[in-house]
Protein backbone atom coordinates (compact mmCIF):
# COMPACT_ATOMS: atom_id res chain seq x y z
CA UNK A 1 0.00 0.00 0.00
CA UNK A 2 1.32 3.45 -0.88
CA UNK A 3 1.20 6.51 1.29
CA UNK A 4 -1.35 9.11 0.34
CA UNK A 5 0.19 11.81 -1.86
CA UNK A 6 -0.30 15.53 -1.38
CA UNK A 7 -3.35 17.25 -2.92
CA UNK A 8 -3.25 17.49 -6.70
CA UNK A 9 -0.42 14.96 -6.92
CA UNK A 10 0.61 13.79 -10.42
CA UNK A 11 -2.28 11.30 -10.70
CA UNK A 12 -4.77 13.98 -9.70
CA UNK A 13 -3.36 16.40 -12.24
CA UNK A 14 -3.52 13.73 -14.96
CA UNK A 15 -7.13 13.02 -13.99
CA UNK A 16 -8.10 16.70 -14.23
CA UNK A 17 -6.33 17.19 -17.55
CA UNK A 18 -7.46 13.91 -19.09
CA UNK A 19 -11.14 14.35 -18.32
CA UNK A 20 -11.19 18.01 -19.25
CA UNK A 21 -9.48 17.37 -22.60
CA UNK A 22 -11.56 14.29 -23.40
CA UNK A 23 -14.82 16.07 -22.85
CA UNK A 24 -13.83 19.39 -24.37
CA UNK A 25 -15.42 22.72 -23.48
CA UNK A 26 -17.33 21.38 -20.48
CA UNK A 27 -20.37 19.76 -22.09
CA UNK A 28 -21.73 18.58 -18.75
CA UNK A 29 -21.13 21.89 -17.05
CA UNK A 30 -23.16 23.60 -19.72
CA UNK A 31 -26.30 21.65 -18.97
CA UNK A 32 -25.51 18.01 -18.26
CA UNK A 33 -27.75 16.73 -21.05
CA UNK A 34 -26.93 14.30 -23.81
CA UNK A 35 -29.34 13.81 -26.72
CA UNK A 36 -31.24 10.58 -26.48
CA UNK A 37 -30.05 9.67 -22.98
CA UNK A 38 -32.53 7.10 -21.66
CA UNK A 39 -33.68 7.20 -18.06
CA UNK A 40 -34.93 4.03 -16.43
CA UNK A 41 -37.82 4.31 -13.95
CA UNK A 42 -36.56 5.19 -10.49
CA UNK A 43 -37.05 2.68 -7.67
CA UNK A 44 -40.47 2.79 -6.02
CA UNK A 45 -38.91 2.27 -2.58
CA UNK A 46 -37.07 5.58 -2.35
CA UNK A 47 -36.11 4.88 1.26
CA UNK A 48 -34.31 1.62 0.44
CA UNK A 49 -30.76 1.52 1.76
CA UNK A 50 -29.42 -0.21 -1.35
CA UNK A 51 -29.34 1.24 -4.86
CA UNK A 52 -27.18 1.53 -7.95
CA UNK A 53 -26.95 4.54 -10.24
CA UNK A 54 -25.15 5.36 -13.46
CA UNK A 55 -24.73 8.86 -14.74
CA UNK A 56 -22.48 11.78 -15.44
CA UNK A 57 -20.50 13.92 -13.06
CA UNK A 58 -18.72 17.23 -13.47
CA UNK A 59 -16.49 18.94 -10.94
CA UNK A 60 -15.28 22.52 -10.81
CA UNK A 61 -12.71 23.38 -8.14
CA UNK A 62 -11.39 26.91 -8.41
CA UNK A 63 -9.98 27.18 -11.93
CA UNK A 64 -9.84 23.40 -12.43
CA UNK A 65 -12.69 21.43 -13.96
CA UNK A 66 -13.39 17.91 -15.12
CA UNK A 67 -16.30 15.82 -16.35
CA UNK A 68 -16.90 12.14 -16.98
CA UNK A 69 -18.98 9.08 -16.14
CA UNK A 70 -19.90 7.63 -12.76
CA UNK A 71 -21.22 4.21 -11.76
CA UNK A 72 -22.12 3.84 -8.09
CA UNK A 73 -23.43 0.84 -6.14
CA UNK A 74 -24.49 1.65 -2.56
CA UNK A 75 -25.54 -0.36 0.46
CA UNK A 76 -25.43 0.36 4.17
CA UNK A 77 -22.15 -1.54 4.52
CA UNK A 78 -20.43 -0.82 1.19
CA UNK A 79 -20.01 1.67 -1.61
CA UNK A 80 -18.31 1.07 -4.94
CA UNK A 81 -17.78 4.11 -7.16
CA UNK A 82 -16.20 3.97 -10.59
CA UNK A 83 -15.09 7.24 -12.21
CA UNK A 84 -14.43 7.02 -15.93
CA UNK A 85 -13.59 9.25 -18.85
CA UNK A 86 -16.39 10.17 -21.27
CA UNK A 87 -15.08 7.36 -23.51
CA UNK A 88 -15.47 4.80 -20.73
CA UNK A 89 -11.85 4.37 -19.60
CA UNK A 90 -11.81 3.81 -15.84
CA UNK A 91 -9.78 6.46 -14.06
CA UNK A 92 -10.46 5.62 -10.42
CA UNK A 93 -12.30 2.99 -8.41
CA UNK A 94 -13.33 3.90 -4.86
CA UNK A 95 -14.53 1.21 -2.46
CA UNK A 96 -15.88 1.92 1.02
CA UNK A 97 -16.15 -0.94 3.50
CA UNK A 98 -16.34 -1.10 7.32
CA UNK A 99 -12.54 -1.37 7.54
CA UNK A 100 -11.99 1.85 5.58
CA UNK A 101 -11.81 3.20 2.05
CA UNK A 102 -9.55 2.28 -0.86
CA UNK A 103 -8.91 4.07 -4.15
CA UNK A 104 -7.36 2.29 -7.13
CA UNK A 105 -6.16 4.46 -9.99
CA UNK A 106 -5.85 3.62 -13.69
CA UNK A 107 -2.33 2.26 -13.10
CA UNK A 108 -3.64 -0.07 -10.34
CA UNK A 109 -1.94 1.91 -7.58
CA UNK A 110 -3.81 1.51 -4.30
CA UNK A 111 -4.40 4.25 -1.72
CA UNK A 112 -6.31 3.97 1.55
CA UNK A 113 -7.85 6.23 4.18
CA UNK A 114 -10.46 6.13 6.92
CA UNK A 115 -13.20 7.80 4.86
CA UNK A 116 -14.03 8.83 1.31
CA UNK A 117 -13.91 12.56 2.03
CA UNK A 118 -10.33 12.39 3.30
CA UNK A 119 -9.21 10.01 0.55
CA UNK A 120 -10.58 12.05 -2.35
CA UNK A 121 -9.42 15.38 -0.96
CA UNK A 122 -5.87 14.14 -0.45
CA UNK A 123 -5.58 12.14 -3.64
CA UNK A 124 -7.85 13.82 -6.19
CA UNK A 125 -7.63 17.33 -4.81
CA UNK A 126 -11.40 17.70 -4.21
CA UNK A 127 -13.76 16.33 -1.58
CA UNK A 128 -16.50 13.85 -2.51
CA UNK A 129 -19.22 14.20 0.17
CA UNK A 130 -20.23 10.54 0.18
CA UNK A 131 -21.73 10.59 3.68
CA UNK A 132 -24.36 13.10 2.57
CA UNK A 133 -24.58 12.15 -1.09
CA UNK A 134 -26.13 8.73 -0.44
CA UNK A 135 -29.09 10.54 1.14
CA UNK A 136 -29.16 13.54 -1.20
CA UNK A 137 -29.57 11.39 -4.33
CA UNK A 138 -32.72 9.99 -2.68
CA UNK A 139 -34.00 13.49 -1.77
CA UNK A 140 -33.44 12.86 1.95
CA UNK A 141 -31.94 15.88 3.72
CA UNK A 142 -30.39 15.32 7.14
CA UNK A 143 -32.20 16.18 10.36
CA UNK A 144 -30.25 19.41 10.81
CA UNK A 145 -30.53 20.59 7.20
CA UNK A 146 -32.23 23.80 6.14
CA UNK A 147 -34.60 22.70 3.41
CA UNK A 148 -36.85 24.47 0.88
CA UNK A 149 -39.47 22.26 -0.76
CA UNK A 150 -41.68 22.56 -3.82
CA UNK A 151 -45.47 22.24 -3.93
CA UNK A 152 -45.11 18.45 -4.06
CA UNK A 153 -43.09 18.38 -0.86
CA UNK A 154 -39.83 17.52 -2.64
CA UNK A 155 -36.63 19.28 -1.52
CA UNK A 156 -35.40 21.74 -4.12
CA UNK A 157 -32.70 23.46 -2.05
CA UNK A 158 -30.84 22.11 0.97
CA UNK A 159 -28.11 23.66 3.12
CA UNK A 160 -26.31 20.95 5.08
CA UNK A 161 -22.82 20.45 6.54
CA UNK A 162 -21.44 23.43 4.63
CA UNK A 163 -22.94 22.29 1.31
CA UNK A 164 -25.66 24.00 -0.72
CA UNK A 165 -27.55 21.46 -2.84
CA UNK A 166 -30.00 22.19 -5.64
CA UNK A 167 -32.34 19.43 -6.85
CA UNK A 168 -33.97 19.08 -10.29
CA UNK A 169 -36.73 16.54 -11.00
CA UNK A 170 -38.38 15.16 -14.11
CA UNK A 171 -42.14 15.47 -14.05
CA UNK A 172 -43.68 13.96 -10.92
CA UNK A 173 -40.62 11.84 -10.04
CA UNK A 174 -39.89 11.70 -6.32
CA UNK A 175 -36.14 11.26 -6.80
CA UNK A 176 -33.97 13.93 -8.45
CA UNK A 177 -32.56 13.64 -11.94
CA UNK A 178 -29.85 16.22 -11.30
CA UNK A 179 -28.07 17.60 -8.24
CA UNK A 180 -25.80 20.64 -8.08
CA UNK A 181 -23.71 20.68 -4.91
CA UNK A 182 -21.57 23.67 -3.91
CA UNK A 183 -19.11 23.85 -1.02
CA UNK A 184 -17.53 27.27 -0.50
CA UNK A 185 -14.18 27.24 1.21
CA UNK A 186 -11.71 30.09 0.94
CA UNK A 187 -11.01 31.27 -2.59
CA UNK A 188 -11.62 27.88 -4.28
CA UNK A 189 -15.30 26.94 -4.16
CA UNK A 190 -16.07 23.35 -5.08
CA UNK A 191 -19.02 22.58 -7.35
CA UNK A 192 -20.13 19.03 -8.17
CA UNK A 193 -22.89 18.36 -10.69
CA UNK A 194 -24.42 14.89 -10.86
CA UNK A 195 -26.89 13.73 -13.51
CA UNK A 196 -28.49 10.34 -12.91
CA UNK A 197 -29.21 8.44 -16.13
CA UNK A 198 -30.04 4.99 -14.75
CA UNK A 199 -31.41 3.73 -11.41
CA UNK A 200 -31.54 0.13 -10.24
Amino acid sequence: MKALPAPLAPFARRLWRGLACALGAGTLLAGCALPGAAVRPVPTAAASESFAVEGRVSVRFGEDSLAGRIAWAHSAARDEISLASPLGNQLALIVREPAGVALTDASRNLYQAADVETLTERHLGWRLPLAGLSDWVRARPGAGAVTRRDAEGRPVHVAEAGWAIEFDYEGAARLPRRLVMVFTRGERPLEIRLVIDHWS
